[in-house]
């Protein structure tokens, strides 16, 4: 794990969201951490960032890569994802990165959060993007895998 940018490598998902807790609840978890994770074909980082719209508050974030987005005539693709948005119900939801990347994410601030609520927020998300990644992928096309 890195304090800053994170290594190439990814964690183990369990020890990764362990060590979270351990430095959230030792006051080692500052706005910058951040690490990479991988659970099953997805990966992704676990970070702390400073929340845009309340610049006090830091949110711990969890972005797990899906896939590539199709470049052209993909409206079926679009709503797909809209559609797997509602079905989420608020926990997590895609974003497409600058990079054509999607992504799944989600957020919560950390002040908010016990370790039970840390270990579920990375763990789910994780989860949720190894499932749904491939059901993607078998979808709308292998050559869109990250």
């Amino acid at each position: 794990m890195s304090g800053g940018d994170p290594d190439t490598r990814p964690e183990s998902l369990t020890e990764a969201a362990f060590e979270l807790v351990d430095r959230m609840e030792s006051g080692r978890l500052p706005a910058g951490f951040s690490t990479r994770v991988s659970r099953g074909s997805s990966h992704g980082l676990v970070e702390v960032i400073e929340d845009p719209w309340s610049p006090s508050t830091n949110l711990l974030s969890v972005r797990m890569a899906i896939m590539n987005a199709p470049r052209s005539g993909e409206e079926r693709f679009w709503r797909t994802l809209a559609e797997l948005n509602n079905r989420l119900l608020g926990r997590a939801s895609f974003a497409l990165g600058v990079d054509g990347v999607v992504w799944l994410m989600s957020s919560h601030p950390i002040l908010d959060l016990d370790p039970g609520e840390m270990l579920d927020l990375i763990l789910w998300t994780a989860n949720m993007a190894d499932e749904i990644d491939d059901q993607l992928l078998d979808e709308f096309g292998r050559e869109l895998a990250i």
